[in-house]
């Protein structure tokens, strides 16, 4: 499967090295935005979400409608990161087993035997920052129904309005987690015509 001449051997090893290397370079920037660029928006909408009864009136009602607009942005955001963390953690995975036959021993194989490994997308933390920011958008959903009913006294056939747009919302931001959960790496992904 491989030319058994030594420098073509190194010339592989090193485009798969190189390609490696990118890998986790992007593998770091996911998990930077998993960990701190997404939990520090979260904070940023639900300090928001609080401010929305001392805003003018008009305001008001812009706000109760935009902030769980981008809930799901939110949402989608950090599942999106989630995978593609997922991807890059499986895409080094295959380099490794790649690097490992060319040299005929196992050598490297951090990815390939993480205990995490499979369990979830995205490893534990990309479960964990999925789960965090799920839990923030349904609290400050939650806050924005409370506010709109409680503090701007928001009645009738608009309450009714605001409450289908509630549960849409609400159910968006719930099917975006189920979308995540089953989401696999395709396994024919890295297969090679020989």
């Amino acid at each position: 499967m491989t030319d058994p001449n030594p420098d073509f051997r190194r010339l592989q090893l090193n485009a798969i090295l190189s390609e490696y290397n990118a890998l986790y370079k992007l593998a770091e920037y996911r998990l930077n935005a998993l960990d701190r660029r997404i939990p520090a928006i979260s904070g940023l909408l639900a300090a928001f979400m609080g401010s929305v009864p001392v805003l003018p009136e008009e305001s008001q009602l812009l706000a109760l409608i935009a902030v769980p607009v981008s809930l799901i942005w939110l949402v989608r955001t950090t599942t999106n990161h989630a995978r593609s963390f997922e991807d890059a953690l499986r895409a080094i995975e295959w380099h490794e087993h790649q690097m490992n036959a060319l040299l005929g021993r196992d050598v490297i194989g951090f990815q390939s035997r993480h205990p995490s490994k499979g369990r979830s997308v995205g490893g534990r933390t990309g479960t964990e920052s999925v789960y965090a920011v799920s839990t923030a958008a349904c609290l400050i959903l939650a806050l924005s129904a409370y506010i709109a009913y409680s503090h701007i006294g928001i009645v009738g056939y608009p309450l009714l309005a605001y409450a289908l747009f509630f549960l849409l919302v609400f159910g968006l931001v719930v099917r975006t987690i189920q979308v995540w959960r089953i989401y696999r790496f395709p396994a024919d992904t890295h297969k090679t015509e020989r």
